[in-house]
């Protein structure tokens, strides 16, 4: 089956019983997160949930057949979800014998932000009869907008435009972030689908979503773009307001996979401000100067090799023992440095 647009699969009302697998990925995680969430909610709130990795389907690859045709022991119904580090090639063998099982009973919702639309898993996917994929992009400024008052209005809120627009402005345009400052509003006003209640610009200043995410983009901003002056500063404010280093490597990632896509364009002939303007960038409003600047300084060669240490350094960050911190500072001071040559 070809591949779907995200908003296709959130327009779903149900589980397509013949969809054995569903892969999301792509630069977006918030999308990724929203559209899986979805999903997994379309099976029931009784349903069974069982979380896999992509780590143990390597180790036993007729894990994930096994699993989609057992039946639950306690629940009317069973949904899998499936996290992927890496480009999804350990999940290969896997996903075949799923693919070729007799019968698979349960969905499969699986995400991956480092998958690339070339990789032989999303290739895999998208050949299948019985799955689909779709690739997250961040919706540009005024889809971002519809979201938000789709959002609110679940919640029982009623979000006008320019209420949006600010909302939206307020987070930086994180759907995440977003979604929890709506479910926030909705306790402060008491709201809820029977109890309507409208959303006033005092309500959202009241409340004011949290600056890690401003903290995350700025520490984004002076790696990729070399400025070695201001590296030291915005680390110490991101560690004084609580930014995790691991968040900050995942933000670097999505960044270094929007640059790798981006890239491609500039590559094949395009110039950078007019492949970071285009609506299908997914570069929200207020990067767009920043990400420009990082396409002139990082090529396709330099955008792989950093993918690749991100992925080790997160590696590192999660296992007991190693000197993530260390190894966490080094990589960014390495990365503005690498920036600052470039330029």
């Amino acid at each position: 089956m070809k591949s779907v647009k995200p908003v296709d699969l959130e327009r779903q009302s149900r589980l397509d019983p013949n969809i054995r697998l569903t892969l999301l990925t792509g630069p977006d995680d918030a999308t990724m997160a929203a559209v899986a969430a979805h999903l997994v909610g379309l099976a029931g709130k009784e349903a069974e949930r069982l979380d896999l990795s992509g780590t143990q389907l390597a180790q036993d690859p007729s894990l994930l057949a096994a699993e989609a045709a057992s039946m639950s022991l306690f629940s009317p119904s069973r949904v899998i979800r499936l996290e992927i580090a890496g480009n999804g090639d350990d999940c290969l063998a896997a996903v075949e014998a799923l693919f070729a099982a007799e019968t698979a009973i349960n969905p499969v919702i699986a995400s991956g932000a480092a998958i690339t639309a070339k990789s032989k898993l999303v290739k895999l996917v998208e050949a299948a009869p019985h799955a689909v994929a779709a690739i997250c992009y961040q919706p540009d400024r005024r889809a971002l907008v519809g979201i938000a008052m789709a959002a609110a209005s679940e919640q029982g809120l009623r979000l006008a435009n320019a209420e949006a627009q600010l909302l939206v402005d307020l987070v930086s345009g994180d759907q995440a972030l977003m979604r929890r400052e709506i479910e926030k509003i909705a306790l402060y006003l008491d709201a809820a689908p029977d109890r309507q209640r409208q959303v006033t610009a005092a309500d959202i200043a009241a409340l004011g979503a949290a600056t890690h995410e401003e903290d995350v983009s700025a520490c984004i901003n002076v790696a990729l773009g070399g400025k070695l002056r201001e590296l030291h500063e915005m680390l110490a404010t991101a560690a004084a307001v609580g930014v995790a280093e691991i968040r900050i490597i995942r933000a670097l990632a999505i960044r270094a996979m929007q640059l790798a896509r981006l890239r491609a364009e500039v590559d094949a002939g395009a110039h950078p401000a007019t492949v970071v303007s285009a609506r299908s960038s997914g570069v929200f409003w207020k990067e767009r100067d920043a990400v420009t600047a990082q396409l002139h300084i990082w090529d396709s060669v330099r955008v792989a090799r950093l993918m690749t240490r991100l992925i080790e350094c997160e590696r590192a960050l999660k296992s007991s023992g190693t000197a993530g911190a260390v190894l966490f500072r080094k990589l960014m001071t390495d990365i503005a440095h690498q920036a600052a040559r470039a330029r």
